[in-house]
């Protein structure tokens, strides 16, 4: 994971994000889908929309943004 200049975390193979409340591995892009392998094995594959809309998504290790001036 890493952080692009305006802040917004980069999703790439390798890099651990929180979705459903689950810490998982990203292991492959492919087009708009992000394929996932949880902690028991079990893998997922996940529009990329989908991922990033979800509340408790996190991409763990990257830069937090920080906040605009008011």
């Amino acid at each position: 994971m890493t952080a692009r200049r305006d802040a917004r975390p980069v999703v790439k193979v390798g890099a651990h994000v929180r979705f459903r409340g689950v810490k998982w591995q990203v292991v492959a892009l492919s087009g708009q889908t992000i394929h996932l392998v949880g902690p028991d094995g079990g893998g997922e594959a996940v529009l990329a929309g989908y991922l990033f809309a979800d509340p408790g998504f996190t991409a763990i290790g990257a830069d937090v943004p920080q906040a605009a001036p008011q």
